[in-house]
């Protein structure tokens, strides 16, 4: 990531057309704030919720109506931290794949929206937002049914989780032929595969059936480096949904069983990002907006400071929320570059040198058109 200046470019149908320095070919306008990046790629979010005190008893109270108007909130509030592009896992009766298409529209002032339909066990994590099967057939049919939808992804719950009452972060909720069967179903239909895991058996059964990304890896052990690093997959870190969860002056608030749950998963989860920096495993940043004490807006700046205590480089930490996302969803996102998408992030001070500069922001570019914004002090 090579900062140049004097840059100019062009535009057309929500593209970059080119890209030079020193005189344009035309009369154009001037950026504001002076220092130009690409927008960042949020691979982990639930646009319909609002990370409220019980996501579980939000979800049971929204009507179809109340939920369009939540994801319409919630993607103005990402486009206005700088998030040009999500991936939202799991929304309630799929509201967020029904909506994805007109989301994602040149004028929308939404982040192109690649969205997953979730297929989870009968009363197991994340059963509130998805779809419910069992068995290896089961899977299968019910991925058939997400396909169905137009979902581009399919969210597996590999393992229990922290908001869902009853279940356990580390607790295997999927044995490896169901999840072997959903991820060989979705493949052959064109679709990728994102799996939820917080243990360690979750992660490496995850793994092993060659999902395309690990959400959260919270327990990842260091004997599972290897084959974490031999495989595809992708891991994808959200460890600021469970820091702004730690540290929330309400969280009591919280159900007793995912307050408990969330302090005693908190120091796995850090111990589990530093090993996966220090190995220099393939890794792209989500925020699991929506989520617990956890709203839409600058949890990628927040996330930025999180990978930075974790021993990651302030250019490898600009490239996760950048273009390794970009890469992950398979999207011409993630870099300003001729034939990509117009979505650049416009900021007063340059974040190469300082992370906090991601909070200075005078606007946005989404798919070519400027959202005036501003942020000038850290979220």
């Amino acid at each position: 990531m090579t900062a140049v200046d004097d840059v100019w470019m062009t535009f057309d149908h929500g593209r970059i057309t080119a890209i030079g320095t020193g005189t344009a070919p035309v009369e154009l306008p001037e950026a504001p704030g002076g220092f130009l990046m690409p927008g960042m790629v949020d691979c982990h979010v639930h646009l319909a919720m609002s990370g409220g005190a019980d996501m579980q008893l939000e979800v049971a109270g929204l009507d179809a109506a109340a939920a369009e108007r939540a994801v319409m909130r919630h993607a103005e509030a990402q486009v206005r931290s700088g998030v040009t592009t999500v991936r939202d896992l799991g929304s309630p009766q799929d509201i967020a794949v029904a909506m994805s298409a007109d989301l994602s529209r040149t004028g929308r002032c939404a982040p192109t929206v690649v969205a997953a339909g979730a297929i989870t066990c009968p009363g197991g994590h994340g059963h509130f937002l998805a779809r419910h099967a069992e068995g290896p057939d089961g899977y299968a049919k019910a991925v058939e049914a997400v396909a169905e939808t137009g979902a581009r992804i399919v969210k597996l719950f590999a393992t229990g989780g922290v908001v869902t009452h009853g279940t356990v972060p580390g607790a295997l909720q999927m044995n490896p032929v169901e999840l072997d069967a959903a991820t060989r179903a979705a493949h052959l239909l064109g679709m990728r595969v994102a799996a939820h895991a917080h243990g360690r058996d979750g992660i490496r059964n995850a793994v092993g059936v060659g999902v395309d990304s690990v959400e959260h890896f919270s327990h990842l052990g260091p004997d599972d480096i290897m084959a974490v690093k031999e495989s595809m997959t992708w891991l994808v870190t959200t460890i600021v949904a469970t820091e702004r969860f730690v540290a929330a002056e309400n969280r009591e608030l919280a159900t007793a069983d995912a307050l408990a749950k969330i302090l005693e998963h908190a120091p796995l989860e850090r111990t589990a990002l530093r090993r996966a920096v220090d190995a220099g495993c393939r890794m792209a940043v989500g925020t699991d907006a929506g989520t617990t004490f956890n709203p839409h807006g600058w949890g990628m700046q927040e996330q930025a400071q999180h990978l930075r205590k974790a021993g990651m480089a302030t250019h490898d930490v600009l490239r996760l929320l950048t273009v390794e996302g970009a890469n992950l969803l398979d999207e011409p996102a993630g870099v300003l570059e001729v034939g990509r998408r117009a979505d650049i992030l416009c900021l007063t001070a340059d974040p190469t040198q300082d992370l906090a500069k991601l909070s200075d922001m005078a606007g946005v570019v989404i798919r070519g058109h400027l959202v005036r914004t501003a942020r000038t002090s850290p979220p």
